[in-house]
This record gives C-alpha cells, structure tokens and sequence, in this order.
C-alpha cells in the first residue's frame, strides 16, 4: 500500500511542533509525495537532485528505516545517512534501488534520520522514491529552523578530497565529503538551513580548464535546479537566503595550461553582476564575498572593492592551512581544516546578522 498526502490519516501530537502521520498498515512505504518527508535543497518535481547537500529527511519511531533512489546519472554517487547526528557513508550505484539506512534500532524513540549528498553536482544525479519503515511505525515532517543560508562555490566548497589520507590521493566519491564541508558544518553550528551550489574547477569570471573556460561558470548555473540540466530552472523562491557566502576566485586566478592572468576588470564586472543577480531573488539578504584556503592573491586585493558597492556586504579570507594535517586530496581543505573554516564562517554571520 502507497501513504500519499491524500490518504493519510493526521494525527494530533506534540512532537517539536512536528506534523505528525501514521498509518496501520501491515508495513509504512512512504511515496516520495508524502508529507512527513523534508526536503532541503534543489529537487526537481519527480524528486531529481545532484548538487552537494541536497538532503531528505524524516522523524520517525521505525526500527528499520529503507529508502528507494535511482540513479539516474553517473556511475556512482556518494550520500551520507544521518541518525539524530551520527553520519555514515553509503554509496549509491546503478546496480540497486533499495538501500538500509538503519535496522535494528530500539522501538519508543523517535529519531531524526535523513540522507545528504557528499558528492557534488558532477557526480551522479539521483531520483529518491521514498522510505520503507517497519510495520507500525509513525514518520513525522522535521521542523524549520527558520534559518537559511547559501552557499556557492568551488571544490573548497565541496569538500573536494577533504577525507584522502594524502594530497597524492586526490578526490574520489569515496573521500569528497560534503556533510563535512565547511559549509554544511557552520549550517549545523548556526542551526541554520544550508543550500551549497558549488562544482570543482568552476570559478566567478572564468573557470579552470584552458579550453571554454568562460562557458558554466558558477553565475551561469545558478538558476538550474539540476547542475548540468539548463532545461528545469530553479524557482528562488522556494529557498530565500538570509545570508549568501561566496567563495569564487581560485579557479578564476589560474594560469594553469599558459593561461593569462586574471584580468581585475573581468572579475570586478563578473561579480558585480552576479551580486545584482543574487539580490535580485533574496534583496535582504546579508552577502559575505570570502576566499581562501588554497589562493588569495590578487582576487583578495579586488573584494573589499567590489563589497564596497554594495551594502550588507562583508568580506572574510579564511586563514592559510596550519600544517599537512590541514591539507586534504590535492592541496584541498582536510576535515580538520574545514573544521576550522567552519568556525571563521559563523563567526562571520552571526557578526554580520546577530544569530
């Protein structure tokens, strides 16, 4: 039997001001439609999602908690599963569609238990079909912190490599951890409601690679609700922003290949633009132009600039790594230092917004 929003029975609890849904059926499958199901991020109206921290979640007292998903794109992609704040690895392929998120749990508690994705927008686009509990259970809809921040990036962002053992060993599905970004991280210290919008290689003005550098900048994704889908625009207002951080300029700043150096002008408009853009969905929104931990200069030198045209703009240049515990796959971010970005980071916004 399929529990839909039209033919679940409401049931009236308190339970941290939750909606609150219950079935008697033999066995609790829940559509990807249902109501007690959260959703947080870009989806796509049959449930479609690709880019980093796109997350699913439920209250439930089930002792056995099952979710459906199809990848659609890709080979593989990596999602963590959150029980009331532990995370755990699970890798999605094409191979199955039903995946354990948890058995064997004590009956009479409810627990928070939710699905992430680690891995970002260029690997692997998943549809969710949505949960399987054990016979009797209750799921009820997770509350709204109130709180919402946007974060767009790079593959600092994405917490590229930031769990490889050594900078040789670059970034895999296994070891890009998004749920340990410092994005997601300073969400979870600010109790606050993350979006991440960031891919690897991608910059404001231009991006890494030599040839058509300036074609799928991170400016020119920003409506699609699907990383490398232009065809399904994102409705901004589903998610409005109180605060946006933006970490755009290392891949800008490379001469990688016999490129030339960033031209000021071209990043000065780039950003400009793409401020104007931002402020034109979330017009109250506190906006934190930051770089760093891989390259600074001259980007860094062009910010308080640019943040000077605007107002509610700050600017925040992460500190430079410690050490080589600091240092994840590739010179990226390790968990230890998107640890301590995190803290710079709300630091930063409860400075700029008072939380």
């Amino acid at each position: 039997m399929r529990i839909g929003k039209r033919n679940v029975f409401l049931c009236i609890l308190v339970c941290w001001g939750c909606e609150v849904y219950s079935s008697s059926a033999p066995s609790v499958r829940m559509g990807a439609d249902h109501g007690a199901i959260r959703y947080l991020g870009r989806f796509t109206e049959d449930y479609r999602f690709g880019w980093s921290g796109c997350s699913i979640e439920i209250v439930t007292d089930a002792t056995d908690v099952r979710a459906v998903m199809e990848l659609v794109s890709d080979d593989q992609a990596g999602l963590a599963v959150v029980v009331d704040g532990e995370a755990r690895f699970l890798k999605v392929d094409k191979d199955r569609q039903l995946y354990v998120l948890a058995s064997g749990l004590k009956p009479g508690r409810q627990r928070r238990i939710g699905l992430f994705k680690r891995t970002e927008g260029s690997k692997g686009t998943i549809r969710f079909k949505g949960f399987e509990l054990s016979a009797g259970a209750q799921a009820f809809r997770p509350p709204d912190p109130g709180r919402k921040i946007l974060v767009i990036g790079d593959s600092i962002t994405c917490g590229y490599g930031n769990e490889a053992k050594t900078v040789e060993e670059g970034n895999s599905v296994e070891n890009e951890n998004g749920y340990m970004s410092y994005a997601a991280i300073a969400a979870r210290e600010l109790d606050a409601d993350v979006m991440m919008l960031c891919w690897s290689g991608k910059g404001m003005y231009r991006n890494r690679q030599v040839q058509n550098d300036t074609a799928d900048t991170i400016p020119k994704l920003f409506d699609h609700t699907l990383p490398a889908e232009a065809g399904v625009p994102w409705d901004h207002s589903r998610f409005i922003p109180d605060v946006v951080v933006i970490n755009l300029g290392t891949n800008d700043m490379s001469t990688q290949g016999g490129k030339p150096p960033l031209d000021k002008e071209d990043y000065i408009s780039a950003y400009t633009a793409f401020i104007s853009r931002i402020r034109s969905v979330a017009p109250k929104s506190k906006i934190i132009l930051s770089l760093g931990p891989m390259a600074y200069e001259p980007a860094s030198n062009w910010l308080p600039e640019i943040a000077a045209q605007f107002n509610d703009v700050t600017v925040l240049l992460y500190a430079r790594p410690a050490g080589v515990e600091d240092r994840g796959g590739h010179w990226h971010p390790s968990v230890k230092k998107d640890k301590a970005m995190a803290a710079e980071l709300a630091a930063e916004v409860r400075n700029v917004i008072r939380w």
